[in-house]
Formats: structure tokens, C-alpha cells, sequence
């Protein structure tokens, strides 16, 4: 079984959506923030603009600002969103300015 796992292709590392230091600044929705940015743009909305847009896929933001419970998909969603990731079953994150990967190699690897 060893002799499988050496015999893998390489890794590569993919390529990051924004330059080191170059990342987007301004209001983020975080696990460790309130919501206030949605909160903010909510209150600029009339009622039925907002009855509008819980009936789309992007009600579920209308929802974090109602009700802040963060999943760890939406966790996920937040810190891979840094690297280009093509395949399905494999979770790129930055750590400390360096690209780390957990895929179902690393997830059978765990105890």
C-alpha cells in the first residue's frame, strides 16, 4: 500500500485568484464578523426588493443577516475561495501565506 502512494503523480499547486498583499479589501462577510455589511445593504432595500431576492438562490445571504449561523460549507466556501481549485473532491487553503491541500488521500491518512 505504501508503494501506491509513492507511485502518485505529483501535486501541483494551483494558481491563487488574487496576488499575495493583493487580496480585496472593504466589507467581508466572515464567521467572525457580524453580518453588518449585509445588514447595511438590507436596510437600503425596500420590503418587496427584498421579498425579491429571498426568492433566489441569493435569499440565503438575506438569511445569514437574519439568523448569523455559519455552516462549515459555508466556512469552507470562504477560506478556499483564494485558489483556482478544479477538482471536485479536493480543499486548497492559504495558510500563513503558503497553499496547504486536503483531499481524500489526506482525509484517509487521518487517524
Amino acid at each position: 500500500m505504501e508503494n501506491e502512494r509513492s507511485a502518485a503523480p505529483p501535486c501541483t499547486i494551483p494558481k491563487r485568484k488574487f496576488k499575495a498583499g493583493e487580496e480585496p479589501t472593504g466589507i467581508r462577510v466572515t464567521p467572525y464578523r457580524k453580518p453588518c455589511g449585509i445588514r447595511q445593504i438590507l436596510n437600503a432595500l425596500e420590503a418587496e426588493e427584498i421579498e425579491k431576492i429571498r426568492a433566489y438562490p441569493f435569499g440565503k445571504i438575506v438569511e445569514l443577516a437574519d439568523k448569523p449561523s455559519f455552516s462549515g460549507k459555508f466556512g469552507r466556501c470562504i477560506i478556499s475561495r483564494q485558489l483556482k481549485v478544479a477538482k471536485k473532491h479536493e480543499a486548497w487553503f492559504v495558510f500563513a501565506g503558503k497553499p496547504i491541500r486536503f483531499s481524500l488521500r489526506e482525509f484517509a491518512d487521518t487517524p
